[in-house]
């Protein structure tokens, strides 16, 4: 007997809750609305994706700088970025992020030190960057294990207890008379100063094949506009890689004005 069609509210899932087979039939359903040198793009993306190397962000002010980082990590190939809006709601720019938010693995904490237990209980080694607290050069952080590297908001830094429950500080080496960089440039030296060393000593590794399908069915649901109804026609959930809404901030010479948009409703966000 053919499985019931998904309600309203169960055609919704974030990827890591497909089955491998369930991902498998999402793809094959999707395949012929995905042109071919979207699906080498999508493969090509695929192999270059790496969990080896997070990204926390906690409390960031400024939706220019957060769609940035998200940018950056997405362009050098990480798939995970942690947010901790601890006292302000983590906010994008359409024009800056251009949709890399759809091609993350985005995860909400209520707090650093839960944002840490995850990545820790995984694996990683958490690294705050900080000018303070007698820091290690950026290239002195070890990378023989995976890497978390925790930035702060655009003004106070990190709080007192993500730098006290990181494994270690570090800070950008710099010979100018600034002491620091904006959040999106020290993020992306970092980022890309922690790969390419993984990179050289061989460290760097890709995804385990189950991941990748389920990423996979994932992203082909992200790159067809009417994904939810064929999908919904085969008896399939409609994949996401997070679940929560986008939240959009829009400077306008008035004053700023937020746009909270579901995550299936951010069809425009593509890229």
């Amino acid at each position: 007997m053919a499985s019931a069609s998904p309600t309203p509210d169960e055609d919704k899932i974030r990827y890591l809750d497909l089955s491998p087979e369930q991902a498998d039939q999402v793809v094959q359903t999707l395949r012929t609305y995905v042109s071919e040198p979207r699906q080498a793009r999508i493969e090509d993306a695929l192999s270059a994706r790496t969990r080896d190397v997070a990204v926390v962000l906690e409390d960031i002010h400024s939706e220019h700088n957060a769609s940035a980082v998200l940018r950056t990590a997405e362009a050098f190939g990480l798939l995970e970025v942690h947010t901790v809006p601890r006292n302000v709601e983590f906010k994008l720019s359409r024009k800056v992020s251009l949709g890399t938010h759809k091609w993350l693995d985005l995860r909400r904490h209520g707090d650093a030190g839960s944002a840490y237990a995850d990545l820790k209980a995984r694996g990683y080694q958490i690294w705050a960057a900080d000018v303070h607290d007698n820091p290690v050069a950026l290239n002195q952080i070890p990378t023989d294990s995976k890497v978390a590297l925790v930035f702060g908001n655009e003004h106070e830094g990190l709080s007192a207890d993500a730098v006290a429950a990181a494994d270690g500080v570090f800070k950008v080496p710099m010979t100018g008379f600034v002491e620091s960089l904006n959040i999106s440039v020290a993020a992306a030296v970092s980022l890309h100063d922690v790969l390419e060393r993984r990179r050289a000593a061989g460290q760097l590794a890709g995804l385990d094949p189950v991941e990748l399908r389920r990423i996979r069915a994932a992203w082909y649901a992200q790159s067809v506009r009417a994904a939810g109804p064929l999908l919904a026609r085969a008896g399939l959930p409609r994949p996401f890689m997070s679940l929560g809404p986008v939240r959009y901030y829009t400077r306008r010479p008035d004053g700023g004005d937020t746009t909270v948009v579901a995550i299936e409703d951010d069809v425009d966000a593509a890229t």
